[in-house]
């Protein structure tokens, strides 16, 4: 596979579950999907929401982003309920897609005009009509997706070293920008 990804994930200071959860799944010799969600709260119900989502989206990784994102919303009804974003990369035809329900951030480190924005609203529980953003990018191009256990400072301060690892870069902006008074969450990708 021509991506490469990393991520970092901590629970709020004092508490020993997460409310959040990603997932990076490689399902193509030349796709991956990627998500952030965040489950509403925290502790136990917050990552019981997050584990349902997960659970929807890995039963069927190629279908389209706003048909996995109405399948992770019926499987958080009755539950606390989520924030999430789910970005999908091509390597093979340089094409990213996204979509995003809530303030799940993402920051994109390209030359292109590449600015995904999330709907507001809350999975499993008000589902916004949703809108699927598709982009172009350049090999080496990062793509970074993060709860708001981030600070939002992280995209306005110098950003960290792009020559780094994926896994070192998901790491650093843990350990420079995460609230510990929030679950913390960041996922980042690269495509060669």
């Amino acid at each position: 596979m021509k991506i490469s990804w990393g991520a970092a994930l901590r629970p709020k200071l004092g508490q020993s579950v997460s409310g959040d959860a990603y997932l990076v799944l490689p399902y193509h010799p030349d796709r991956l999907l990627a998500a952030v969600i965040d489950g509403l709260g925290g502790g136990e119900s917050a990552a019981e929401a997050a584990r349902r989502a997960v659970a929807a989206l890995e039963s069927d990784p190629a279908s389209e982003l706003t048909d996995l994102m109405r399948r992770a919303d019926r499987a958080l009804i009755g539950s606390r309920g989520a924030v999430m974003a789910l970005l999908r990369l091509d390597a093979r035809t340089h094409t990213a897609e996204f979509t995003g329900v809530g303030n799940i951030g993402a920051q994109v480190y390209s030359d292109l005009m590449i600015k995904p924005i999330s709907k507001n609203g809350i999975v499993g529980y008000r589902l916004p009509q949703l809108l699927r953003l598709a982009y172009t990018y350049n090999s080496g191009d990062t793509f970074v997706l993060y709860s708001d256990g981030i600070s939002s400072r992280f995209t306005t301060e110098a950003p960290p070293d792009l020559r780094q690892s994926p896994q070192q870069i998901a790491d650093e902006i843990l350990a420079r920008f995460g609230k510990d008074s929030d679950d913390a969450t960041v996922v980042v990708v690269r495509s060669e």
